[in-house]
């Protein structure tokens, strides 16, 4: 039981990182100082919309835990 605590909380934090890294990818690719001058303004408009679906389904994930 403890062995599959501590992999799952590695996993977590792995999970975590990941999500890290991509936002900040995703912040770069917008920020027109950074690589946004290099993509393309459709390239930029998807890297919004990722960034909004996460924060939309981070905000509800929270709603529906907190609802209990």
């Amino acid at each position: 039981m403890r062995e599959h605590i501590i992999w799952l909380g590695t996993q977590l934090e792995l999970q975590r990182k990941a999500n890290q890294d991509k936002v900040v990818l995703l912040k770069r690719i917008l920020d027109p100082e950074d690589l946004g001058h290099a993509v393309s303004h459709e390239v930029r408009q998807l890297a919004y919309q990722i960034i909004i679906n996460d924060h939309h389904l981070e905000r509800d994930t929270w709603q529906q835990n907190n609802a209990d």
